[in-house]
């Protein structure tokens, strides 16, 4: 079932309108404009678009004479648009008016999509909000070097780098030599994407930073360890203790869209098979510990060792009843 409906009156080429990871959820109806009722749409959709050769429309019941907007926010536009807010919330930073046309002060990033895995994106995912795609269809035609040299054809996106991904796989690719790419654990794919639109990092620290990362550190690096209280005084594995740790956002980033406020408790679930409950908050209640194994030390919440959540779409820590692997 089609998310979105996007008109396209007779007098627009489509296939010069820049395609957007949304059109996979959009059904596209050609439209005569004379005979066009947009009221009536108004009342069978509640919002919808129409296209135009130079910008798009969108229409809603608080805007019924239609919203001019800029292509290349067309995606991120719709992505407010999908469950329900008004398209007047999306009047605002980093949306601007420009000469009549609402745009987004941000560049979009350009993703290269395997068409049959496109579906599977979610419309609400921020790192895919901001965004122009490319679809391709078949396992072959995925070469980082034609995809650059699309990329550089592109004027109204991140120049830099582009995003190829098939199923759950993503690679940021450098623009100007593909060569220089980087595959994210797709727990760090939204934040990595975010960092480099950003140009807070680049593809080569990425990945210099993964090395250092995956490195094992040697028994003398982790042999004086100790954990200590915010006094400074030691603990033993016997105690338990209250424990705040605190979300922090730098820069104008999509980590930010979602969070009010400075700094957020981080939530602590307890693992239970195919899903997670939610069990408590960090910084509420002394039931925190730690235990020594090998060598290591590992923090525990009510017995539970706490770790890292591997899903694609959330930052969570957690709580698992076994000793978590090296990643988490």
């Amino acid at each position: 079932m089609s998310i979105y409906t996007i008109y396209v009156p007779g007098h627009v080429d489509q296939s010069k309108i820049q395609p957007c990871l949304l059109d996979v959820h959009s059904t596209f109806v050609d439209i005569d404009l004379e005979t066009f009722d947009v009221n009536a749409k108004l009342e069978e959709h509640g919002h919808f678009i129409v296209l135009d050769n130079d910008y798009f429309l969108v229409y809603e019941k608080e805007h019924p004479e239609g919203v001019k907007c800029d292509y290349k926010s067309r995606n991120l536009i719709m992505s407010h648009m999908a469950y329900g807010d008004p398209f007047k919330e999306c009047l605002g930073s980093p949306l601007e008016e420009e000469n009549g046309i609402w745009t987004c002060q941000l560049l979009p990033v350009l993703y290269f999509v395997f068409r049959p895995d496109a579906q599977a994106l979610a419309p609400n995912d921020g790192t895919v909000s901001n965004t122009i795609a490319e679809f391709y269809d078949t396992v072959e035609e995925e070469d980082f070097e034609k995809f650059a040299e699309t990329a550089r054809t592109k004027e109204s996106c991140v120049s830099h780098f582009f995003v190829v991904n098939r199923e759950s796989d993503y690679h940021v690719v450098d623009t100007n030599n593909p060569s220089v790419n980087y595959k994210p654990d797709i727990f760090y794919k939204r934040s990595t994407i975010s960092r480099l639109a950003s140009k807070r990092t680049t593809i080569q620290d990425c990945i210099e930073e993964e090395k250092v990362y995956r490195r094992k550190p040697t028994n003398k690096q982790n042999s004086d360890f100790q954990l200590r209280d915010n006094e400074g005084i030691l603990l033993n594995e016997h105690e338990t203790f209250m424990l705040e740790i605190y979300k922090e956002y730098e820069g104008n980033s999509d980590e930010e869209s979602d969070c009010e406020g400075d700094a957020d408790f981080v939530e602590v679930f307890e693992y239970v098979p195919n899903y997670f409950k939610l069990h408590g908050s960090m910084g509420h209640g002394a039931a925190f510990g730690f235990k020594v194994v090998d060598g290591i030390t590992y923090l525990t919440y009510n017995g539970g060792y706490v770790c890292i959540s591997m899903d694609e779409y959330c930052c969570e820590f957690m709580v698992s009843p076994e000793i978590p692997s090296k990643e988490r």
